[in-house]
């Protein structure tokens, strides 16, 4: 008996669902751990993350589906507001524990209103201190 494509493809449905059950679970978009970070070679945090998740750093304006423009969220490292994005430059790969984007909405939440670009946080490794360089924008 021929299998028609009908009835083929509503044999093979079930799988990707089996496949996504089956999963040690879901990769998010919004953490760089640690292992992902060491594995990326990069000088400083900043560089990983266009290494990475270059999506962290940009967003698509409202009905475009190409069109991206930069991202200037706030920094925050272990729970303390340091400056913008530019800070990232000045933390090294091997002191950070891990990198989570946090939308502007969670943001407002904790943080207060006022990040209308969400807020990068940095957790910072237990054995090392951070080595931050002064926020050229003055504040800290």
């Amino acid at each position: 008996m021929w299998l028609n494509l009908p009835r083929f493809v509503g044999a093979l449905s079930p799988f990707p669902i089996l496949i996504a059950c089956a999963s040690t679970g879901a990769l998010d978009g919004s953490v760089i751990a640690g292992p992902e970070l060491r594995r990326s070679k990069a000088p400083n945090a900043y560089a990983a993350i266009r290494q990475i998740r270059p999506e962290m750093l940009r967003s698509r304006d409202p009905g475009s589906v190409v069109y991206f423009t930069p991202r200037q969220p706030a920094l925050a490292v272990d729970n303390v507001l340091v400056g913008g994005v530019e800070v990232l430059r000045t933390v090294p790969t091997d002191k950070v524990a891990r990198i989570e984007y946090v939308d502007p909405w969670v943001a407002a939440r904790r943080y207060g209103t006022g990040f209308a670009d969400g807020v990068m946080l940095v957790e910072t490794r237990a054995d090392s201190e951070p080595e931050l360089a002064a926020d050229p924008s003055g504040t800290r």
